[in-house]
């Protein structure tokens, strides 16, 4: 079953969040409060919080009121329950909803605390009602805890959670605090202890255990600060009150924690109040709860970049972060049987409710199981069987983990992901191997897929990449077994993160006009090649697509896009504007949507340099067309990618050298220019654009196309014209600064 309707009980934050995340995936939402105005009130917050992916989504959602309106779940297909941590207040809600609900729809509660088993007692429809925990903020945090009783049941909601609201699903036991929250309570409890054990400050527990650990940069006592001191005694008492005895977490208990009380005693929350551990960047707090400067950590772990670098450091910072780095791995090992079938949950839990690049399973691997073994050993409570269990490692093998119990496991396959070392495992072929790259082959729908994947850092665009690519086009030219291509690979940071800033520099700084062509019109004409290929290109955006990297999306034939990838322009920050073809991409983009002022439209956006923050804004501007497909999972891209090559495919018809108008040149394009916070240089890049655009505005020696008043150019006679322009522009001596204050540093010079 498809999701098209849904129904949320509790406007507060975390279930406005959630009504808003579905509303954004293009679900009919309707947000139930005890008044309208507090339903209300929730779809506001929202709106002022950026839940919603695009303004234009809050439409699809509906404020109701719980004593007035339950008629209206009959049509509803899934109905989550978000009201507070309250037994007898959800069995009393159930009982008013269930009646209204149609045959086969979902009820779930998103409790973070509270067993299945107890809610299931206040439940009719026991197979159709599930737990969905999502994690907070539900826009961003990717974690979504299910535990199911029934097999369809977890099937149907898995499915939703994954490939229509783009979150994970992790597959829970009914225990307390599920996995995520039960081992990471146990962390930031730990963490909190440890550090004063040790009497190391807020500041060097932090940066000891973080970047190292891939620990996300607020540390322990930062995250505990955005979670909200508040809700530290309600979270971690009400999961000390659902473990048995025995449980190490009654060894931290920071759910009594005197001086955390202190704080909130004092209005000092976190992120909701005047501060916590720190306040601002540049205060931290005193034992006597007044502020101070921010300590800066005098330790030597400061800055490795290695864990086991980190812990096997004699210093205050290192003896503190191996003892909690054994810490909550001796707890995971001990938990495990009872929450996980498996290791890779609990690392899974760890790193998508929790932000850690790592899980703690996988930060063990990494640190080499010898040295685990003698830490372990050396210290209270010797070698954990789990940790005995794993001499060739918590993942043994490619696709493998162990069991909670120890044993070998094949890691289960989720529902439509496709990977690129998936496909490779599954038998795909490599038809070109090049130094920035492999094509791979593929077969999909009956069709022969090539899938291009760059080999550079972050799928970035230097000389070798750009040859690569039009090698790729050659291949599929002469091949008889591929009949698309798709761009994309395993990747999530970037779809392409665009040109090679230093070699854009380097040649900069030359003076050589030659040069300077040379290196920009390589990137024109490999994006030519992309556009005119006999065979269609979809490209399998996540990410960023950024500068070369958002030309290289508009070279395709479609775009899969993930919605939350960032798509723009930056290029007038480094000196330049867009010169591979993206200027006259976003002109014919918004003369296909029909735009009146398509060149105006082209120019604003190319010449703002601000990127579209997700894939909804930039179909806003028509750097996303409709005929694009944007996806909320980052998972599910390359498999739709695929699918959708396969499709094109079908009697594809290459793209032709058709013809564009230019501007009349009333009024100007740049006509507002300069704008608020820019300068003299950045209205010269800009005007330069403008000229790209407009007809009579060139003289014959500039460049060819107008010269002799013509009113349209070729595609190909544009993007000739777009090159000559961006040549001189970047020789500039003020963008010579720019370029490689931005390959430098890589912030933008306002000069």
């Amino acid at each position: 079953m498809t999701i098209q309707k849904a129904a949320v009980f509790g406007a507060g934050s975390m279930g406005a969040g959630i009504a808003a995340l579905l509303a954004s995936a293009g679900i009919d939402v309707l947000l139930f409060d005890i008044t309208r105005e507090g339903a209300q009130k929730g779809i506001d917050i929202q709106v002022k919080r950026k839940g919603f992916y695009h303004p234009s989504h809050v439409e699809n959602i509906r404020p109701a009121v719980t004593g007035e309106d339950l008629q209206l779940l009959e049509d509803r297909d899934w109905v989550i329950e978000a009201i507070f941590e309250d037994l007898d207040a959800k069995h009393d809600l159930y009982a008013q909803v269930e009646p209204h609900l149609k045959d086969g729809a979902l009820l779930t509660s998103n409790t973070s605390t509270l067993p299945l088993a107890r809610l299931l007692k206040g439940i009719t429809r026991k197979n159709t009602f599930a737990i969905t925990h999502f994690f907070n903020p539900p826009k961003i945090m990717r974690l979504v805890e299910l535990v199911a009783n029934n097999d369809d049941t977890a099937a149907t909601l898995r499915l939703a959670i994954e490939q229509q609201l783009g979150k994970v699903a992790l597959d829970c036991r009914d225990t307390p605090g599920f996995i995520a929250n039960r081992v990471g309570c146990y962390w930031l409890a730990a963490g909190v202890f440890t550090a004063r054990e040790h009497g190391v400050s807020y500041e060097l527990a932090d940066a000891a255990f973080g970047r190292a650990f891939g620990i996300p940069r607020t540390g322990v006592f930062g995250l505990l600060d955005y979670i909200g001191l508040q809700l530290v005694a309600p979270i971690w008492g009400s999961l000390e009150a659902a473990l048995p005895q025995g449980d190490r977490i009654f060894d931290v208990p920071l759910g009594r924690d005197e001086f955390i009380a202190g704080l909130v005693e004092r209005g000092l929350t976190g992120r909701t109040g005047e501060g916590g551990f720190y306040r601002g960047r540049d205060e931290s707090v005193r034992e006597d709860y007044s502020y101070g400067p921010r300590l800066q950590p005098d330790d030597p772990v400061v800055g490795l970049k290695d864990p086991r670098e980190v812990m096997d450091t004699d210093s205050p910072g290192g003896r503190f972060a191996r003892d909690l780095f054994l810490a909550t791995l001796r707890y995971c090992c001990e938990v495990a049987p009872d929450i996980a079938d498996h290791v890779g949950l609990i690392d899974d839990g760890l790193k998508l409710g929790f932000g850690w690049k790592k899980g703690i399973f996988e930060l063990a691997d990494a640190v080499g199981h010898e040295w685990l073994v003698a830490a372990l050993a050396a210290s209270e409570g010797g070698v954990p069987a789990l940790v005995e269990a794993a001499s060739e490692g918590f993942y043994p093998a490619a696709g493998q983990v162990l069991s909670s119990t120890g044993n070998p496991v094949e890691l289960p396959e989720r529902p439509g992901v496709v990977t690129l070392a998936g496909l490779r495992a599954a038998g795909a072929t490599a038809v070109l191997e090049h130094e920035a790259g492999t094509l791979h082959h593929v077969n999909a729908e009956g069709r022969g897929i090539g899938i291009i994947d760059l080999h550079t850092p972050l799928n970035s665009l230097p000389t070798a990449g750009l040859a690569f690519l039009r090698a790729c086009v050659e291949h599929a030219a002469e091949a008889e077994d591929i009949d698309a291509l798709v761009i994309g690979n395993d990747e999530a940071r970037a779809f392409s993160a665009g040109a090679d800033l230093p070699t854009i520099a380097e040649a900069a700084a030359s003076g050589d006009a030659e040069r300077v062509r040379g290196l920009i019109r390589d990137g024109s004409e490999t994006m030519r090649a992309l556009r005119f290929a006999p065979v269609p290109i979809v490209g399998a955006v996540r990410g960023v697509a950024l500068g070369g990297g958002c030309e290289l999306a508009l070279a395709c034939d479609r775009l899969v896009i993930h919605a939350d990838t960032k798509v723009g322009f930056p290029e007038r920050n480094v000196g330049l504007y867009p010169g591979w073809g993206g200027s006259i991409a976003m002109l014919e983009h918004n003369l296909e949507a029909g735009h009146a002022d398509a060149h105006q439209r082209a120019f604003d956006f190319i010449a703002s340099a601000t990127p579209a923050p997700n894939a909804y804004f930039a179909r806003d501007v028509d750097a996303v067309r409709e005929s694009d497909v944007i996806l909320m999972s980052p998972d599910h891209v390359l498999a739709r990618a695929i699918e959708e090559a396969a499709a094109l495919a079908e009697g594809y018809t290459p793209r032709t050298d058709v013809s564009l108008p230019l501007y009349s040149g009333q009024p100007p394009l740049d006509a507002a220019w300069p704008l608020e916070d820019t300068t003299d240089n950045d209205h010269a890049i800009v005007a330069q654009l403008a000229k790209v655009y407009t007809a009579g505005s060139l003289d014959e020696q500039e460049a060819a196309g107008d010269a002799n008043g013509a009113a349209a150019l070729s595609y190909s006679e544009f993007s000739d014209r777009e090159v000559e322009l961006d040549v001189p522009v970047l020789l500039w001596p003020a963008n010579v600064e720019r370029s490689a204050h931005m390959a430098r540093t890589r912030t933008p010079l306002r000069n």
